[in-house]
């Protein structure tokens, strides 16, 4: 292809890419998730501040160049039985964006080290107001829109800029605030530390899979935050005291127990309750367990015994990586009870959760005494903390 005919179709796949561009949420994977915790940096005090943020190329949610007009901050949801946040107002801020060779693991605590060669100040030493936040509803998980919005007057654009000579492209996403001035106030943002991990409740559990002595079904429950490289612990509830029990593991939901019996499969015969199933025939058991079902094929499985008040704790180590962020395990307990059935076992409805982080994310800031005349410069150097961050919507 001749560089004639070339030089048109890439200056017009750059335009239909910047018209197709849309509201997207970055780090990708946070689209519809709350994170799993708040932070006042940089808008919660009456300090000025310089922040940093930056967003390796794998938490953005597109490919290629593309246009940004602007974007905004997801405000925490905070307590979904607590108050809401009022409106903060006025801070004097400046917003930078810049393609830059560092990662989150890699980025400099001194701030201008962090750039890259398309670096751009957008806003400068504007007023802005941080709009109130409502009280969410009652029980509230899913996340605030974001709204805190910085729009720029005219449109950067992100992956156009050549490598630096001898570094990786610069294919990751910073972004400066600086805050020039602000009143006092907290104003939590969320944050990505300790993210929530999505839960999801699976399988079958009837009422006769209970415990006698107290009518309660046996309940499985595991931490909120799952974290690639950390431990995370699962645990059983409303269990006889002092037993054994198993918790079963797959990647999955789906499959057949022998290959034959799609899950979820019964203990028990559907036609006649004390009678196994075809399940537990085949696996040489001639005792029924009613109301009871295996939710899962189990692909490996852990050990565990209650304490004096009926509740099992088992702890798993996670595998570490970025790779494994979205990974969903797939979990249900099996639970020995000598008074609940021929069979002596009870089971727990599915329970499954996703890996949510950490997220290849950094933070740089530094809050200063901006006050003055002449203010005085911004600090040069700042905290950087791995894996902590603002959720944004790019547009």
């Amino acid at each position: 292809m001749s560089s004639m005919l070339a030089r048109p179709i890439v200056s017009f796949a750059v335009v239909c890419s910047g018209l197709l561009a849309q509201n997207q949420v970055v780090p990708g994977f946070m689209a519809g998730i709350e994170g799993g915790s708040a932070t006042n940096v940089p808008f919660g005090s009456n300090l000025a501040c310089r922040y940093q943020v930056v967003f390796d190329r794998d938490e953005l949610p597109w490919t290629g160049p593309r246009p940004i007009r602007g974007f905004s901050i997801r405000a925490d949801l905070g307590d979904p039985n607590g108050s809401g946040v009022p409106a903060k107002g006025y801070l004097n801020v400046s917003v930078m964006m810049s393609t830059t060779h560092a990662s989150a693991s890699t980025a400099s605590s001194t701030f201008d080290d962090n750039w890259g060669e398309d670096a751009q100040w957008l806003i400068l030493n504007q007023p802005i107001q941080l709009p109130a936040q409502p009280a969410p509803p009652q029980g509230a998980t899913a996340p605030r829109a974001a709204n805190v919005t910085f729009q720029f007057p005219n449109q950067w654009w992100y992956g156009l800029t050549p490598a630096r000579p001898n570094l990786p492209a610069p294919a990751n996403l910073l972004i400066e605030i600086r805050i020039l001035s602000q009143p006092s106030g907290a104003y939590p943002i969320d944050n990505l530390g300790g993210c929530v991990a999505p839960i999801t409740r699976f399988g079958n559990q009837g009422p006769l899979c209970t415990v006698p002595a107290n009518q309660q079904a046996p309940t499985l429950h595991s931490d909120q935050s799952m974290t690639a490289g950390s431990s995370f612990s699962w645990w059983v509830n409303d269990c006889p005291p002092n037993v054994g029990f198993v918790l079963a593991f797959n990647a999955s939901s789906q499959g057949s127990l022998f290959g034959a019996y799609p899950v979820p499969y019964p203990m028990y015969d559907l036609q006649n309750p004390n009678l196994p199933s075809a399940a537990l025939l085949a696996a040489n058991v001639q005792r029924a367990a009613p109301d009871c079902w295996f939710n899962l094929v189990p692909a490996v499985t852990l050990f565990g015994v209650t304490n004096s008040n009926g509740v099992g704790t088992v702890v798993t180590q996670l595998p570490g990586g970025r790779s494994y962020v979205g990974f969903e395990l797939f979990a249900q307990a099996l639970i020995y009870s000598q008074t609940s059935n021929p069979l002596q076992v009870i089971t727990t409805e599915g329970r499954s959760s996703k890996i949510c982080g950490p997220l290849q994310v950094a933070r740089i800031f530094n809050f200063y005494d901006g006050s003055g005349n002449p203010a005085p410069p911004p600090p040069t150097t700042g905290s950087v903390q791995y894996g902590l961050g603002p959720v944004i919507e790019v547009f």
